[in-house]
């Protein structure tokens, strides 16, 4: 009964904040998957010349740099910054994580997979053009939001000498994350295909939208390291 309140509860949220149709629509893929794990993820992109502009007034208390391994490890240790054991690992993989900080008090991050090959989730790996830069994991501590960190990550990355020469950043969504979707849109990325997934969450299949494989994106049969270092070298 509780579980029942609990998932009543959270629909008249989902109601109040985004409309009946998302509700019912959101309803309709929990039932869904009952029986048969079934999901969609928005690709979405950034392109450069679409980046919002900085407002001047707040950027100057705002700054940026790479995160360390010994950062990390103490990030991990305090408990509050949402660095486990799959960000670490992706980090002695190559990834990057940028820090951000106000008036120099570290206030979030977000990552940066420059391989073309990240893992969206375990078992899904997808091959991504070289010409964009794989942008996930953006986190903000609660009292830094509303500084414009997110736009001001976005132009760091894309104005470091590493990827300047990246034509935008791509990303993903789940399909009923209204709120992160809302964010993502006013960030100025725009969705360009889906990933469908069906089957069950240890082996399921992967449908990729016509226009993600024009782009040269699809899925890479390489979910361990070790076969993922040979796919992405």
């Amino acid at each position: 009964m509780d579980a029942k309140k609990s998932t009543w509860r959270a629909l008249k949220e989902l109601r109040a904040r985004f409309g009946t149709p998302r509700a019912l629509k959101h309803a309709t893929y929990r039932l869904i998957n009952r029986a048969v794990y079934f999901d969609c993820f928005h690709i979405i992109v950034l392109d450069r010349e679409d980046l919002k502009p900085l407002d001047p007034g707040k950027t100057r208390r705002l700054s940026t740099r790479i995160a360390t391994l010994d950062d990390l490890k103490a990030m991990e240790g305090q408990g509050c910054w949402e660095i486990n054991a799959t960000k670490m690992e992706f980090f002695h993989q190559g990834d990057t994580c940028l820090l951000s900080y106000v008036d120099d008090n570290l206030a979030g991050y977000t990552w940066a997979h420059t391989r073309g090959c990240p893992e969206l989730l375990p078992g899904l790996r997808l091959r991504v053009p070289p010409e964009y830069l794989y942008n996930y994991a953006g986190f903000t501590l609660p009292e830094y939001r509303g500084h414009g960190l997110q736009s001001f990550r976005h132009h760091a990355l894309l104005g470091h000498r590493r990827w300047s020469d990246r034509r935008g950043l791509l990303g993903f969504v789940i399909h009923t994350n209204y709120s992160s979707r809302r964010g993502q849109g006013k960030s100025g990325f725009r969705k360009i295909g889906n990933v469908w997934l069906l089957g069950t969450k240890s082996n399921f299949h992967a449908f990729v939208g016509g226009t993600l494989r024009n782009m040269g994106i699809e899925r890479l049969d390489c979910p361990s390291p070790a076969m993922m270092k040979e796919a992405c070298p």
